[in-house]
């Protein structure tokens, strides 16, 4: 019984379930508006503060700042480059 149980959980179709997932907090968002989206986020960072509560260490949030600065860059030339 356990095997078959932890052999159907393993062959799930895990791209359904994902689909099903973003469908789910997409319409949600949608239906309750951008604080739901905020309350969301705010609930996983507190459960990412449980699991860690060094999170978020101060190297991560030297490599995020990077990555959106990064980012920020290329939004800006990729809009330059469509009004020229």
């Amino acid at each position: 019984m356990l095997t078959r149980g932890i052999r159907d959980f393993v062959s799930r179709d895990w791209r359904a379930a994902r689909d099903a997932k973003d469908a789910y907090w997409g319409q949600r968002v949608a239906r309750l508006g951008a604080f739901e989206g905020l309350r969301i986020a705010e609930e996983l960072r507190r459960q990412a503060l449980l699991l860690n509560p060094a999170w978020p260490h101060p190297a991560d949030r030297r490599d995020d700042l990077r990555s959106h600065v990064r980012l920020a860059e290329l939004f800006r030339r990729a809009g330059s480059a469509r009004r020229a």
